[in-house]
């Protein structure tokens, strides 16, 4: 950002010198003085001086509005152009959620740079959240996440489709109680019974998390935490050696080969789905890249 819109819109922001001064690392009489020249320069007056205060006039105003909209389109221009060096330095960003992270370093990418060996990679780990953020904001390229929601900004090429499940120890007295029950893929279980279990959760502000909070909050559980974990892989593992259960995706189950090790149980009024997805934004000049990833992503998912 421009050093002088900056000025302007924190003292606009802050409603004073003292505090915009502090927030610019610059002297409240260095900052004023700013001001006063732009005001000058400008043949109008910015903010009526109230006591400490600085309000904005109508003018005031008026120019504040039109720096954010050039402050945006700048910003809109800078997102383009990185976008577009991408392109002509053969570069691709490859956003991907943590857990996928060792089918898609062990298996995909060998098979992507065989098909374009030229090509630079340039990988990031993340939440989908995160994920998402960094692609709306042209950071990334394509992001491969499971996704429940479109965003009509992004394209979706879809890979496989997955169940939200519980997943217990293979011993558990779930498995017993669970029966088989039309429209589920697992045997289901009444979640309710989950009350005295222990759980394994993934940190607050991951899907996963956000959905085990929705679920038990829904039906006034009070969850039992065990363990917290960054990584599914992780909850899975402490899942496998009975300290407790966890709700996740049984692709994810799968990816990380857990299958044998853990029993997946289906829970709900309806068989909660998730799809894995390549998200990219519409009109990528990168779309014929992106569209060789995700047939190669169909291949080991």
């Amino acid at each position: 950002m421009d050093k002088n819109t900056e000025y302007i819109l924190e003292v606009a922001r802050c409603g004073g010198i003292t505090k915009a001064a502090k927030n610019l690392y610059i002297t409240p009489s260095a900052l004023s003085k700013f001001i006063l020249a732009k005001e000058k320069e400008l043949n109008v007056c910015l903010f009526a001086r109230e006591g400490k205060k600085f309000v904005l006039t109508y003018a005031g105003k008026r120019y504040v509005e039109m720096l954010e909209k050039l402050n945006s389109y700048q910003m809109e221009i800078n997102s383009e152009m990185q976008r577009l060096a991408s392109m002509y330095m053969g570069r691709l960003r490859i956003g991907f959620q943590m857990s996928l992270a060792s089918v898609f370093i062990n298996q995909i990418l060998p098979d992507f740079q065989k098909l374009y060996p030229s090509m630079q990679i340039m990988l990031e780990e993340g939440s989908s959240n995160e994920l998402f953020k960094l692609l709306s904001t042209h950071q990334l390229d394509v992001v491969i996440s499971l996704t429940k929601e479109t965003n009509p900004d992004f394209g979706y090429l879809d890979i496989k489709e997955g169940n939200i499940v519980l997943v217990v120890p293979k011993n558990d007295s779930l498995i017993s109680e669970a029966e088989n029950k039309k429209g589920f893929s697992y045997p289901w279980i009444d979640i309710t019974k989950c009350k005295s279990k222990k759980c394994v959760l993934l940190s607050p502000g991951q899907e996963f998390r956000k959905l085990t909070d929705q679920v038990y909050n829904k039906l006034d559980i009070i969850l039992n935490q065990n363990v917290q974990v960054k990584r599914t892989k992780s909850a899975l593992l402490c899942v496998s050696n009975n300290m407790g259960i966890t709700l996740n995706c049984d692709l994810f189950v799968k990816f990380h080969n857990f299958e044998d090790k853990v029993n997946l149980l289906s829970f709900g009024d309806e068989q909660i789905k998730n799809k894995l997805s390549l998200v990219y934004q519409n009109n990528s000049m990168l779309f014929k890249e992106i569209t060789a990833l995700s047939e190669i992503c169909k291949n080991y998912f």
